[in-house]
C-alpha cells in the first residue's frame, strides 16, 4: 500500500480534530482553574492547526 501527501494530510487533519474534541472535553472534567486553563490553551492550538490542515486540504482541491 502507498500512502500519498494528500493521505498523510487528511490523516493529520483527522488527528488534529479529534485532539480539539478531546481537550474540549478533559476540559469539562477539570475543577482546578490553572489546569483548566491550560487544556484549554492546548484545545486552541490543536484547533488552530486543524484549521491550516483543513484549508491546506482545500486548497489542494480535496475535502478534509
Amino acid at each position: 500500500m502507498k500512502f500519498t501527501d494528500m493521505d498523510m494530510l487528511q490523516d493529520y487533519e483527522k488527528d488534529a480534530r479529534m485532539a480539539v474534541i478531546a481537550y474540549n472535553l478533559i476540559k469539562t472534567e477539570i475543577v482546578d482553574s490553572d489546569l483548566r486553563k491550560l487544556v484549554g490553551d492546548i484545545g486552541i492550538a490543536a484547533s488552530k492547526s486543524q484549521e491550516k490542515f483543513a484549508d491546506l486540504i482545500i486548497r489542494k482541491g480535496d475535502r478534509p
